[in-house]
């Protein structure tokens, strides 16, 4: 539609909010008119307002914001940059601030990696082509001093704190099982053993030290022969006849403690099964017993009828006599 204004024609375009005010503006109509007309447009027969729609979203893109930050019409807000040389010289590293007299238990209570800025000690690790040229490298930065596990936290001061705190729950060792080990046998029958490894690397577990190797006299088990017998043959090869001494190692677990409880639940099961009567057992023969007994058997009846025998001959009974 063309509209004529002061000897000029104007293009507006019917039913559009736009065209309504270019007539307005151009017309002269009032805006109040304008905008009952366009609000009768923007709803529909049941008198509900339309939803408006964005086909693009209110906030500005990133390449936008790139584009006005490059040309200079956006005000970008300035902020620090946190920077490690900044928060290093707030404060000195604690190790060259640390007096000679300092309590290091204090300064290193438990187990943990390797701290530089820590430690006063001037460690080096490393290799280098020529180590009378060139020193191994400083303590600062090296990650093969943090790869590996330290002891700092058992200083002879440390271990002394402990067996302090420790002293009132403990009681003192008997004298008489230092001075006669056959005693501290008999008295302590079971013996339980493990190994704890350390070496370099990015764990600091190692898969042997969760072995572990429980040893028990079977005398100290007070079990009568026939049950001895059962549990001799249940074990195996884990019993060694000389010493009398039932071995069990567990490894199946992860943990030291799983393998621990595991062997304790082995040494249960094989002592109750030993202890249990089953009806085969009846049915055992001499052949079946681990060693030859003499007592009872057709070696000693024979002995025994040729001794008779002999006993019984009238001319070596007068030359014995």
């Amino acid at each position: 539609m063309l509209c004529r204004t002061s000897g000029s024609f104007v293009p507006i375009r019917l039913q559009s909010s736009l065209a309504d005010k270019l007539r307005a503006a151009l017309t002269g109509e009032s805006a109040g008119v304008v905008e009952k007309e366009t609000r009768r447009h923007e709803t529909d027969s049941q008198a509900s307002s339309f939803n408006e729609m964005f086909v693009m979203p209110k906030r500005k893109l990133r390449g936008q914001l790139l584009i006005e930050q490059a040309t200079g019409r956006a005000n970008v807000a300035q902020r620090s940059r946190p920077d490690i040389h900044d928060r290093l010289a707030v404060r000195r590293p604690r190790s060259e601030e640390m007096a000679t007299d300092q309590d290091w238990t204090a300064v290193w209570p438990a187990a943990r990696s390797f701290a530089s800025s820590v430690v006063p000690l001037p460690i080096r690790m490393g290799t280098r082509p020529d180590p009378e040229k060139r020193a191994p490298f400083k303590k600062q930065g090296n990650l093969e001093l943090v790869k590996i596990p330290n002891f700092l936290h058992l200083t002879p001061a440390a271990i002394e704190k402990h067996c302090e705190a420790i002293k009132k729950f403990c009681t003192k060792f008997p004298a008489e099982l230092v001075a006669d080990k056959k005693l501290a046998n008999s008295e302590f029958p079971l013996r339980i053993s493990y190994n704890t490894y350390v070496h370099q690397g990015v764990n600091i577990r190692d898969n042997r030290s969760r072995v572990i190797t429980l040893q028990v006299k079977v005398s100290a088990l007070s079990l009568p022969e026939r049950a001895k017998e059962k549990l001799i043959r249940l074990a195996k090869t884990r019993y060694d006849e000389k010493t009398d001494m039932l071995t069990v190692i567990t490894d199946r677990c992860h943990t030291r403690k799983q393998n621990l409880d595991y062997a304790f639940y082995l040494l249960t099961a094989i002592y109750h099964e030993a202890n249990k009567v089953e009806p085969w057992e009846a049915l055992k023969e001499r052949t079946d017993s681990l060693k030859v007994e003499f007592e009872g058997s057709e070696t000693q009846k024979k002995l025994v009828s040729m001794l008779k025998q002999v006993a019984s001959h009238d001319q070596l009974v007068s030359f014995f006599y």
